[in-house]
């Protein structure tokens, strides 16, 4: 309870900080955020620390990977990539392990199945994707967004990961809140077929691109008194997908704001669904769109 209170009070801090500056402008530098925690660098000694670099990008791209316990290369192991919100901007490589990353690496998460967590760290010059810079934060038109440098990295981070390690490719999933959640909903309907199954919370999306995932497993969590990302926006992709006959899963939290990514993140039972999750394989996929 403690972890989810302290959790608690740093998304009020952070959501604060982004409606002060941003309210009232188009454009604004991002916020300024508090000095990674110590739990982060007790994370950080958990977790193999790379950076990736590509000459045709501007930036190289920090990410942290977390191996399961006893790994062998002989077994296959599911994979969840967790994009983090805009309080673990930087080039540090410490500032976005969070409550949210000590849960996914957590006993509790690992006993349910082993798994490698990843997480890559966006920088404040970029965002997972490229939208709006004044709140409230809307829905886009995808089509209108290219995707970011920070989101190509991290595709080909995965990729290498894959071809490292022993991952179950059927089995790879993606989530995160607020500018993480609106990255877990850009990249599953960009890449459709890519993942497993899906947890965006809190994140803006492209409702008219619902047809691309109409059969991903997929539960979305909100704050119904979100300030940031108002809860529209989910409402309006959860439409758009049962309309199309999709079986998501929606969590609407009644008393909650912008951070609620405890409520997904410290229930098991959400990890369990997670973990229960398989891909479709091509030619099925293929055939329902």
């Amino acid at each position: 309870m403690k972890r989810i209170a302290r959790a608690l009070r740093r998304g009020v801090l952070l959501a604060s900080a982004v409606l002060l500056a941003l309210l009232g402008c188009k454009k604004a530098e991002p916020p300024q955020v508090e000095a990674p925690s110590k739990q982060a660098f007790e994370l950080a000694q958990r977790m193999l620390g790379k950076v990736y670099k590509q000459q045709r990008y501007a930036y190289p791209l920090p990410y942290r990977l977390f191996v399961p316990a006893g790994y062998d290369s002989s077994k296959r192991y599911p994979l969840v990539l967790y994009l983090h919100g805009a309080g673990g901007w930087g080039t540090d490589n410490v500032r976005h392990l969070n409550d949210d990353v000590a849960q996914l690496i957590s006993s509790q998460v690992q006993a349910l199945e082993a798994s490698f967590v990843l997480a890559p760290q966006c920088p404040s010059t970029d965002q997972w994707v490229n939208g709006a810079h004044s709140v409230p934060f809307l829905n886009y038109v995808q089509a209108n967004v290219p995707e970011s440098d920070a989101a190509r990295q991290t595709l080909q981070v995965l990729q290498e990961v894959e071809r490292d390690y022993s991952v179950d490719k059927a089995r790879v999933y993606i989530t995160g809140p607020s500018m993480g959640g609106a990255g877990t909903w850009d990249y599953i309907t960009r890449y459709a077929g890519l993942f497993a199954a899906a947890i965006p919370i809190n994140g803006v999306n492209d409702p008219s691109r619902a047809a691309t995932i109409a059969t991903l497993p997929i539960w979305a969590f909100h704050g119904a008194n979100d300030p940031v990302s108002p809860v529209s926006n989910t409402r309006t992709m959860v439409a758009a997908l049962r309309k199309l006959g999709s079986t998501l899963r929606y969590s609407e939290l009644p008393q909650a704001g912008h951070d609620c990514s405890a409520a997904a993140y410290h229930d098991l039972d959400v990890m369990r669904w997670m973990l229960a999750q398989r891909r479709a394989d091509a030619a099925e996929r293929a055939a329902t769109h």
